[in-house]
């Protein structure tokens, strides 16, 4: 086939050996039919299949027609060029067939390492390389186009060639990937150093698209939105400043940190103009302080001289008058404080006066009034919390330890001093509880000389008929118990002041 031949004449000549195949198979139908009787059946399929085939290989033909290379004509007589441009093109015999299995498979090739530079370019695009891919990006990309042509004119071949060359120099750039984040990084912040927020913004966008999660980048762009500003605010704290107006200058300057708490200009110039502050405010509570000392007004004294402590924590003018102030408040403060406790004995607030005497020995634990009167106050209180105790639950005195305990509280309370009108009333009431504990009641127990009888507290008693008891008031429990007969328990109280008690205790119920 000459390469003039069009791709029908091609493709007839491809499935023509293979007609003449079958043909030559099937040249004894009868006796293949006699042979085998589904021969017709098999060869009609083999055909069926063959011109499938053909038919693909048409389409492909006629999709993908091929081309040759044209051998340029021999220029005419009356064509006039220059002899140095003139070239004898040799005839050369015209290329060989080209399979077309063999071409669909360099096309397919050739699309697979298209699809794999057309991956890693997506992915430098996405990391930002046009920005810090430097020269081999440019020389990527001038390959892939390089690439493209080739494609374009079927060149399969250097196309695949041309395509894995700029994707090995993709993979080799996103290899730098890091090393250009931090250089991104780096120029992104020295940027901000000289205020050029829009250069700052780029340098981040672009580390970020390296590295979306970068943190360091995120708070980067973010200043970069605000650091004309920020600057701006700093150049007029200064100037506030050279005018002497320094609370208007930290206005500038905090201002200029909530906008960029990483501004270290505006962190410099707060510092500096907070101490010339501070300096001012010490000289001001220092003065304030020692003219409250001179008025004796100690309390207002020490709380300029301590808030100028605060700005100046070091200072020995400080540390003088706070001495002089402490020494005339404690002075002042004990004999107010001995007052207090005065007082508070004379009403018998006891609680009371023991907290001033506390606190004066806080001051001085060498003041004796303050020892004496401490020791007082709590003897005072311990003994009118025992009275109270009787007082407000007298049925313990029930208990022979406890009318006992009772007996020797009341002899300590009347030797206590001072006994003022308080104290004598619980003495009074105590007093009149431990007579009415020790003051006996008459109780007759009646029986029938058969039940023994046991009375709680105070012991077995036998069998009698009838017997008398004088017994503390209380509460006091009576068994009468006898063989045979269930026993009996009867509860009683005795009361002070009461009249004489007569109990029943005779078992009568059988078992």
């Amino acid at each position: 086939m000459s390469h003039k031949d069009s791709p029908n004449q091609s493709h007839s000549e491809t499935i023509t050996p293979l007609s003449v195949h079958i043909k030559n198979r099937g040249s004894d139908p009868d006796g293949l039919q006699r042979r085998h009787p589904y021969g017709i059946i098999i060869l009609t399929c083999a055909a069926i299949m063959l011109i499938a085939i053909g038919g693909w290989f048409w389409h492909y033909l006629a999709r993908n027609p091929f081309q040759p290379h044209p051998t340029p004509a021999k220029p005419s007589a009356s064509q006039s060029q220059p002899a140095a441009e003139t070239t004898v093109t040799p005839a050369t015999p015209p290329p060989p067939a080209v399979n077309p299995e063999k071409l669909a498979r360099k096309k397919q090739a050739a699309e697979q390492k298209l699809a794999e530079y057309l991956e890693v370019k997506k992915d430098l695009d996405d990391q930002g390389a046009a920005e810090w891919g430097a020269n081999s990006y440019m020389e990527m990309i001038a390959i892939g186009k390089q690439a493209d042509s080739l494609l374009i004119e079927e060149a399969f071949e250097p196309a695949s060639a041309a395509y894995d060359r700029a994707a090995i120099i993709g993979r080799e750039i996103a290899q730098r990937s890091d090393e250009a984040l931090q250089r991104m990084l780096a120029e992104g912040h020295a940027a901000l150093a000289e205020g050029t927020g829009a250069d700052a913004r780029n340098k981040f966008k672009v580390a970020l698209m390296i590295d979306p999660a970068n943190q360091l980048a995120q708070k980067g762009l973010k200043r970069s939105q605000t650091i004309e500003k920020v600057l701006q605010l700093v150049e007029t704290g200064k100037q506030h400043e050279t005018n002497g107006w320094l609370a208007l200058a930290r206005d500038a300057y905090l201002k200029a940190l909530e906008l960029d708490p990483a501004t270290e200009a505006a962190r410099r110039a707060l510092a500096r103009v907070t101490e010339l502050i501070r300096e001012q405010q010490f000289s001001q509570l220092m003065s304030s302080g020692l003219a409250a000392l001179h008025n004796k007004k100690y309390e207002l004294a020490k709380t300029r001289l301590m808030e100028a402590k605060a700005l100046s924590p070091d200072s020995r003018e400080v540390t003088d008058a706070l001495l002089q102030v402490d020494q005339a408040l404690r002075l002042a403060r004990i004999d107010l404080l001995r007052d207090a406790a005065h007082q508070a004995e004379q009403s018998e607030n006891w609680q009371t006066a023991l907290k001033s005497y506390i606190a004066a020995l806080k001051i001085d634990q060498n003041l004796q009034f303050a020892a004496h009167g401490k020791e007082r106050a709590r003897q005072q209180i311990r003994i009118a919390k025992r009275l109270d105790f009787y007082l407000t639950q007298p049925q313990v005195l029930e208990s022979d330890k406890q009318l006992k305990n009772a007996i020797l509280l009341l002899h300590e309370a009347r030797e206590t001093a001072p006994r003022g009108p308080k104290l004598t009333r619980r003495i009074k009431k105590m007093d009149a509880l431990v007579v009415a504990a020790q003051t006996p009641v008459i109780v007759t127990i009646d029986s029938d000389n058969l039940t023994h009888i046991a009375v709680y507290k105070v012991g077995k008693l036998g069998r009698f008929a009838r017997r008398e008891l004088k017994l503390r008031p209380g509460t006091y429990t009576v068994v009468g118990a006898r063989d045979g007969y269930q026993d009996v328990r009867r509860k009683f109280v005795v009361k002070h002041g009461q009249p004489a008690m007569r109990i029943t205790v005779k078992c009568r119920v059988r078992i």
